[in-house]
């Protein structure tokens, strides 16, 4: 008898969804939400690192202190202040996988993830870059584009133009999996750019650029600007 694991699939009206949900266990308001996602079973996996988190921030914050270790147990109970594990950082809910992730928190994130830009970019430069807002129109090619620059986190905001849907023919070019077929092109590109960092900011235009959104797409939310 094949056991009935029909609460794992994504619900199809989750199609057009490609922002994560954030949950911080300190808040009672979070915490209630978050436990009722679980009982509902709508988490498949749950993904905790947060131990490995913190042991690669204590390194960055002591550069050049060669840390044993044995010596992070002490350390890190020293950071978190009297915290459990479970409350430090924030839960991240990504609903079109039901996949839960524990993550250091925003401005913690962000100082582990670039810390490895530090000898081609300076601290100086990486947060001049954050202010920046991108656009990027057309996610055949463009997705490559956006992809490495969400990687490089060489911005502070994505905004991605596409009227498009991905079919098979266009998996010779587009970095999607089978399971995308029929998904706008905008929201496979902001899910995968999610997955690396939810943190940055995503705004998708799924009928493209054309003159009754143009405005918007260059002026909104803050100009879209210069890498100068």
């Amino acid at each position: 008898m094949i056991k009935d694991i029909t609460h794992l699939y994504s619900n199809p009206e989750n199609n057009s969804v490609y922002q994560p949900a954030f949950f911080r266990m300190a808040l009672d308001s979070d915490k209630d939400a978050l436990n009722k996602l679980l009982a509902e079973k709508k988490v498949s996996l749950i993904h905790d690192e947060i131990y490995g988190q913190l042991q690669e921030l204590i390194k960055c914050k002591n550069p050049s202190v060669r840390i044993k270790g044995d010596e992070y147990e002490a350390l890190i109970s020293k950071h978190l202040k009297g915290k459990s594990f479970d409350e430090y950082g924030v839960w991240v809910y990504y609903p079109w996988s039901q996949r839960l992730v524990h993550l250091l928190d925003e401005d913690e994130f962000i100082e582990v993830r670039t810390n490895r830009n530090r000898y081609k970019i300076t601290k100086t430069e990486q947060d001049k870059l954050l202010t920046k807002k991108i656009g990027i129109v057309g996610l055949s090619v463009g997705q490559s584009i956006a992809l490495t620059m969400a990687i490089e986190r060489t911005c502070g905001e994505l905004r991605l133009a596409d009227f498009d849907t991905a079919e098979l023919s266009n998996l010779n070019r587009i970095r999607a999996g089978v399971q995308n077929l029929g998904l706008n092109k905008t929201v496979i590109a902001a899910r995968e750019i999610y997955e690396i960092d939810p943190f940055l900011n995503i705004k998708i235009f799924n009928d493209g650029l054309h003159t009754g959104n143009m405005d918007e797409f260059f002026f909104g939310w803050g100009q879209v600007g210069p890498l100068r």
